[in-house]
């Protein structure tokens, strides 16, 4: 997205939220911008790019006759994407230390003066949670670390079942999350917004309600 929402929860309860105005649209952007194509083009290598690279296993003599394994691994092909631009091979260490990891600084050196403004900084033990499509991004998880000083993970759905392919990464955790709690609170007379969905119990039954469910966690996402 186009901002970067932080949340701070303190013993269970929210207790300081606020918006920082740049978020992972500005690193595909900044993409965009270094390699001279468009917006779509640089969000499907930024996507490429977040996923992690599985090599063969290699017995010690063939590593000893492929010295340049390593530069085979900086080695980002990206003809299988479809993209326009007459791009197939790209460096990834050019990619992610020269274009992607400066605005991911930017971005977490915010996040940590906003928790500095909050006054929480110190009441934050279990540490960060990135979620959204941006927590993808590679090298996000880094240097959150890096700049927050914290323990950082990822925030992936869970207590979800059924047809859910569709939204089991990060970037419909948010979402996922609001339906699981106005499902608790069904049962409570709280979650009035929710009953439209019936009994779900306790776990999100995404079969039987599969095309609903998806359309309206789609319909969260920029």
């Amino acid at each position: 997205g186009g901002t970067t929402d932080v949340a701070i929860f303190v013993e269970g309860a929210l207790s300081y939220s606020s918006v920082i105005p740049i978020g992972a649209i500005n690193i595909t952007k900044d993409l965009a911008a270094g390699l001279r194509i468009s917006l779509e083009s640089a969000e499907k290598i930024k996507l490429l790019l977040g996923q992690t690279p599985k090599l063969p296993a290699l017995s010690d003599e063939e590593e000893k006759t492929r010295p340049t394994r390593s530069e085979k691994t900086d080695e980002l092909d990206v003809s299988g994407l479809g993209l326009p631009e007459e791009l197939r091979i790209l460096s990834r260490k050019t990619l992610t230390e020269g274009i992607i990891k400066p605005r991911l600084n930017e971005i977490f050196t915010m996040v940590a003066l906003e928790l500095k403004r909050s006054g929480f900084g110190g009441m934050t033990p279990s540490g960060v949670v990135i979620t959204g499509g941006g927590a993808e991004t590679v090298g996000a998880v880094e240097c959150a670390r890096r700049n927050l000083a914290m323990s950082v993970h990822i925030g992936l759905p869970k207590r979800v079942s059924g047809l859910i392919d569709e939204i089991t990464n990060s970037a419909y955790t948010t979402s996922v999350g609001l339906l699981l709690y106005g499902a608790s609170n069904e049962k409570t007379g709280e979650g009035a917004f929710f009953s439209g969905f019936g009994k779900i119990g306790e776990k999100v039954q995404i079969k039987g309600i599969a095309g609903k469910l998806i359309d309206l966690v789609k319909s969260f996402m920029p």
